[in-house]
């Protein structure tokens, strides 16, 4: 039987399993805190170390100004564009460093930045131009002769994420030598020798501390610095402290020394501007001096160095005395360490504190800026802006949008005072503006509301509101169109009453009344609305609405009767799209706002491409409505309205029922616009568009315009002009009291003359005749009439007795035979009423 052996093993002592038991539990308490202390918080430490050359805002551009030898460019104008994008004047015949400008007699020099090119590349360079009048004379780049040269676009937005963060990643290579030295000097002066601890740094901070008797100093190396700012707080407690030594320990492991200098130099926080932290050495040297950090010279390296220990305190901007005290330690803290020659630490302490600041800019156009958000979605796929680091480059014109806002503003306060009187529970009456280039369909000039601040909801591009009567002039080119209705055709507005789907609908003029017989020209100049419904009934409804798709509207249509009165909703920015099309004489460009877009790495993205402009309208029914649009801001509804504008501009006002949406669309050659006034309830504002977009549209219109005005609208082949009567709609007679020169396409013009209108003499013999009770007329008589119609003109007759005529001595005066007897000349004869 085989040996029990259990028996012989000496006993377990408790003690020793209770030993073991703690031991083992200990070390998994101690794995587990280091897993919670020191690994866990190093691997993400690690990984937004990794992160860190790509994250920064995504940037919106505006248009790209362009000065082109031989073309105008105002200097006044250039100059203001150059202050408003933080370049300053420099005088004096020293070099120019970047974001600088130096005025001569008739020439400027600019010493650009570095700045994106939309395809892919940067722009920078010494730009010399000369002027002869209001024109370029001559144009150099970095001493070479240049045809054109771009010049840096506005910066309109950047897409920060939560945090509000301006970053400009930049490698150690494109940083200046001086700064490198300069932060060392200030931060850690033995950074290339420790392995992220310094002991002797940490020995003088713990002396320091137990002296204050609390933690006064850290001691902290670059390395610690840069732990401390990607993961740790920011409180000062020996546990943050010992886990902050153990981190830096293991990054400078990971790491090499100049990975974790670039990221220190990326990620350190210097100050803020406009509500936005600047973080890293590329922010900061453009945010304060308008540089790249490689353009940066001793003295302004040195300055930037000695912000980090207090950014707000050692502000150059907000503290330049302070700034210059903490500048001057670093630069003979440099000299100390013997890392720049004293003969250059003397220059730099020779300079005063000076600065170019480069505007931070969140966002200048922020409605157009959500905008484009969306666009860059649509368009090239991208779904998130923030801190994504694109590039988008826009159509929009920085001048033109502030005419805009100015506009918008000063029209809204005007209408609030003047005519509007307040409306309780509607909040603030708002508006929407819209301008686009009719030849590309870019949109020059974007405004979604009152104040970004207190209300985000984009109205130019999202609200959809009823057109009402800026929409007529789709009605009338889908007429012009069909061949048949011509701007003197004749149209009844008269009560109307449309049945259809079970539905009755009568509409009304503005004021109730009714106007009779009318010319399309005076239809759609006083905005009559039961003549335009009774000629979109003529035309038909669906061809209306197809036109209208055509010409950019989007929405869904049914063709109900009061769609020719504006009884759909679109947004401003579509409509804009339809006075584009009227502008470009019929060829519609979409309107978009984004003409390319970069990725991080600087690389184009593909996206969608846009559709090519296409002819949707001929350009005589284009002209001709442009013509009859001219008539509204001289004869109609907006009489009055082109006040102030130099050269040829067309639009309609639009007025929904109760006055619950006000509009003006107007356009010239080179520019749509349209002005859309409500409340955002859709309550009543009583304002019609005259009054209250009209004013808008006119002092926007006013300033947007370039040197010179807006140029003439051009007349096509394929028309001709006719003098109209404007009540008779007949070819117009020397009588008659209002005349327009109509245009008329080939053919269609009318060959009726206006038989309403005559002179004292003709009604003399019409009364005669009509005294004859019908008896016919003799021979002599007939004749004598037809003299008397020849001399009807006193001046004529004049003439003829000057120069001599064989009938002058017979005259028309023998008083018989029915004969008119015409009085002497020379007597006073008042000539009775004209009819109107």
């Amino acid at each position: 039987m085989p040996k029990d052996r259990s028996k012989d093993k000496p006993p377990v002592d408790p003690r020793r399993r209770l030993r073991r038991r703690i031991l083992w539990s200990a070390g998994a308490v101690l794995l587990i805190a280091l897993a919670v202390f020191v690994f866990r918080p190093f691997w993400r430490l690690s990984s937004q170390f990794d992160d860190l050359t790509f994250r920064q805002p995504s940037r919106l551009y505006g248009l790209t100004p362009t000065l082109v030898q031989g073309k105008p460019f105002a200097r006044e104008r250039l100059i203001e564009d150059l202050n408003n994008e933080g370049y300053r004047a420099e005088p004096g015949a020293a070099a120019l460093p970047p974001g600088r400008y130096r005025e001569g007699q008739d020439s400027i020099t600019i010493q650009l930045r570095n700045f994106p090119l939309p395809d892919g590349g940067t722009g920078n360079g010494l730009v010399e131009a000369s002027w002869n009048g209001s024109r370029i004379a001559t144009l150099r780049l970095s001493g070479r002769e240049a045809e054109t040269v771009s010049l840096e676009p506005p910066l309109l937005a950047s897409y920060y994420g939560e945090d509000h963060q301006e970053r400009r990643p930049v490698d150690l290579d494109k940083v200046s030598p001086d700064l490198v030295k300069a932060v060392i000097a200030a931060e850690d002066d033995t950074f290339f020798q420790h392995n992220g601890v310094s002991v002797s740094g940490v020995l003088r901070a713990l002396w320091v501390n137990l002296r204050g008797g609390g933690i006064r100093q850290g001691g902290s190396t670059l390395t610690q610095q840069l732990v401390k700012n990607l993961y740790l707080s920011h409180e000062r407690t020996v546990g943050r402290k010992a886990q902050e030594l153990v981190l830096a320990l293991l990054l400078e492991a990971r790491y090499g020394k100049e990975q974790i200098l670039e990221a220190y130099l990326n990620e350190i926080y210097l100050g803020g501007s406009n509500g936005v932290s600047l973080m890293g050495m590329g922010a900061a040297s453009r945010a304060y001096f308008g540089k790249d950090p490689a353009q940066l010279d001793l003295a302004e390296a040195a300055t930037l160095a000695g912000m980090i220990r207090a950014p707000a305190a050692y502000s150059p901007t907000n503290h330049p005395a302070k700034s210059k005290e903490r500048r001057d330690w670093v630069l003979e803290r440099m000299r100390k360490l013997e890392l720049v020659p004293g003969a250059r630490i003397d220059q730099a302490l020779a300079r005063p504190v000076s600065t170019a600041p480069e505007p931070v800019v969140r966002r200048r156009a922020p409605y157009f800026a959500d905008a484009m958000a969306v666009e860059a979605q649509k368009r090239f796929g991208i779904e998130v802006l923030a801190d994504t680091g694109h590039a988008l480059f826009s159509t929009l014109d920085w001048r033109s949008q502030q005419a805009a806002v100015e506009a918008v503003a000063f029209g809204l306060d005007a209408a609030e005072k003047g005519y509007q009187k307040g409306h309780e529970g509607a909040g603030p009456l708002q508006a929407a503006l819209v301008s686009v280039d009719p030849q590309t369909g870019g949109i020059l000039a974007y405004v979604g509301g009152r104040d970004y601040s207190q209300s985000q909801f984009d109205r130019a591009g999202q609200a959809l509101r009823q057109p009402g009567s800026a929409f007529k002039p789709v009605v009338y080119a889908a007429a012009f169109e069909t061949g048949r209705v011509t701007p003197a055709t004749m149209l009844e507005d008269t009560p109307l009453t449309i049945t259809k789907a079970g539905l009755v609908w009568s509409p009304k003029n503005d004021d109730g009344s009714f106007h009779g017989l009318v010319t399309v020209r005076r239809a759609i100049e006083h905005s009559y609305n039961p003549a335009t419904a009774r000629l979109g009934q003529q035309v038909g409804m669906e061809k209306v609405v197809a036109l209208a798709h055509k010409m950019g509207i989007s929405a869904k249509i049914d063709p109900f009767p009061s769609v020719a009165l504006g009884a759909f909703e679109t947004t401003p920015v579509e409509l804009a799209g339809v006075y584009g099309t009227l502008a470009a004489q019929g060829v519609r460009a979409p309107v978009h706002g984004l003409t390319a877009v970069l990725d991080r790495y600087r690389k184009p993205v593909q996206g969608v491409a846009l559709p090519a402009p296409e002819p949707v309208l001929s350009p005589q029914t284009a002209y001709i409505v442009t013509s009859l649009l001219q008539g509204v801001l001289r004869n109609g509804t907006a009489a009055g309205g082109a006040g102030g504008i130099q050269g040829d501009v067309a639009g309609k006002t639009g007025t929904t029922n109760k006055r619950r949406d006000s509009w003006f669309g107007g356009f010239s050659r080179e520019r749509a616009t349209v002005v859309w006034v409500g409340y955002d309830d859709n309550s009543t504002t009583r304002l019609s568009g005259a009054r209250a977009a009209l004013p808008i549209w006119n002092r926007f219109m006013s300033k947007a315009a370039l040197r010179g005005g807006f140029s003439y609208f051009r007349q096509p082949s394929g028309l001709t002009t006719v003098p109209i009567d404007r009540e008779t709609g007949k070819i117009a007679t020397e009588y008659c009291p209002s005349v327009v020169h109509e245009v008329f396409r080939a053919g269609t013009a009318p060959s009726q003359v206006c038989d309403q209108h005559q002179s004292y003499w003709d009604l003399q013999i019409a009364e005669a005749l009509e005294a004859r009770d019908g008896e016919e007329v003799e021979a002599g008589a007939a004749e004598s009439v037809d003299r008397a119609r020849r001399e009807r003109h006193p001046f004529k007759s004049w003439l003829r007795r000057v120069f001599g005529d064989e009938d002058q001595e017979k005259g028309a005066k023998e008083g018989k035979g029915g004969v008119v007897v015409l009085p002497e000349e020379g007597t006073d004869v008042k000539p009775p009423h004209r009819p109107r």
